[in-house]
């Protein structure tokens, strides 16, 4: 996999120092001091994993081209579309599948759609390790890496009926109590009527429960649990 870091940034690369880059990477990788000329910017979080560690070169490069949008776009689509379509799955993670088709496979998806060099030389790189699967797991460090880069924070607000001004101001105002200070939250609307009332704080990383269903699921655990204590 160490091979599928290096290629999809040499491949994305436009300048000699992007190249250099490539290298450096892969030195520190394998546990080697990198050369000092590296010019990347640095990512905004350290990640650990392979897919974080192709997470962070790809958007490196796309922010060096500036480009940190359009590639998390792109990534987010072909994930999507590996979980969602099973037959495709198969073709992409079957390791009988020769490589030559998975790229056909990656030429055909993005024939015509415009998609940046990163994106399709990744995918490629990847396709020929016969890694595809690890698109959805890159996809999403690669978010975490955007997010952290606009100190940005995204949160679903789950009510029992659509808001209104005045409860979404006050909604708004209890979600930002969970972010932390110097990032800015973004968040959208879901409807849920089995909540009876408050709402959910859907959050990447955890979920606060501030509706009616669940007071009133822990208020009859609470008379429950005194009923069986005085039997």
């Amino acid at each position: 996999m160490l091979a599928i870091i290096a290629r999809c940034a040499k491949e994305a690369a436009r300048t000699h120092v992007l190249e250099q880059a490539v290298r450096g990477v892969a030195t520190k990788a394998a546990a080697k001091p990198a050369s000092a000329d590296i010019k990347l910017p640095t990512a905004p979080l350290q990640l650990s994993g392979t897919s974080a560690n192709i997470a962070t070169l790809t958007w490196q490069v796309a922010a060096k081209e500036n480009v940190i949008d359009k590639v998390q776009d792109e990534l987010q689509q072909v994930a999507t579309i590996i979980s969602d379509t099973p037959e495709l799955r198969r073709l992409a993670t079957d390791p009988f599948v020769p490589a030559l088709v998975r790229k056909k496979l990656i030429s055909n998806l993005f024939k015509d759609s415009g998609a940046h060099k990163i994106t399709v030389n990744l995918l490629d790189a990847l396709a020929d390790e016969n890694a595809l699967a690890a698109v959805p797991s890159v996809s999403s460090a690669y978010d975490e890496l955007v997010l952290a880069h606009k100190k940005e924070v995204y949160c679903t607000i789950v009510t029992a009926h659509p808001l209104d001004r005045m409860e979404r101001d006050e909604v708004r105002k209890a979600a930002e109590k969970f972010v932390e200070p110097g990032f800015k939250l973004v968040a959208k609307e879901k409807v849920d009527k089995k909540l009876v009332g408050g709402f959910i704080l859907e959050f990447e990383d955890r979920l606060v429960d501030l509706s009616t269903a669940k007071k009133v699921s822990e208020f009859n655990q609470q008379v429950q649990k005194l009923e069986n204590d005085l039997k």
